[in-house]
């Protein structure tokens, strides 16, 4: 049986109501889900997992603004966060930021990596750092702060 149970408001003159699904109170745990019903190419425009995974399963939240454990869009916020803009504890995608920032574009976290990473292991072309592995970093290219238009001692 899914603790999980149909609710919200009814449908009216303007179509059907978006998916919102609730859980029962479990000690102040509670699962929840909502999907809107509008969509753009096949994907809703918000969809929102929340609750534990023991409530909710180990499903994704799919969307263009997805927000959950597993959260798959073009803006991701979650756990774990696919997408274009993936703000999460592990990120993937073009823009991140988290604490493991796997970006493909800017990573921006504790170990980040991409084309401009930035965080306490930064691997990219262009990587600031603690730890600084790239083309470009503060150890191996000293033009890089005059490149990103800091002060440079001289």
């Amino acid at each position: 049986m899914n603790p999980i149970r149909e609710s919200g408001p009814k449908a009216g003159d303007r179509g059907p109501a978006p998916a919102v699904r609730a859980g029962p109170d479990l000690g102040g745990m509670r699962a929840f889900e909502y999907r809107s019903a509008r969509t753009w190419m096949g994907l809703p425009l918000v969809h929102i997992v929340y609750g534990p995974i023991w409530l909710t399963g180990f499903r994704p939240a799919c969307g263009i603004l997805a927000v959950g454990n597993l959260a798959i869009g073009v803006v991701a916020i979650g756990g774990i966060a696919v997408g274009g803009l993936a703000l999460g504890g592990i990120g993937l995608g073009l823009i991140c930021l988290g604490g493991i920032a796997l970006g493909l574009g800017v990573g921006l976290g504790g170990v980040a990596t991409g084309y401009v990473a930035l965080g306490g292991v930064a691997a990219g072309f262009y990587a600031l750092g603690g730890v600084g592995i790239g083309a470009h970093t503060l150890q191996n290219d000293p033009g890089l702060l005059h490149l990103l238009g800091l002060p440079t001692e001289r």
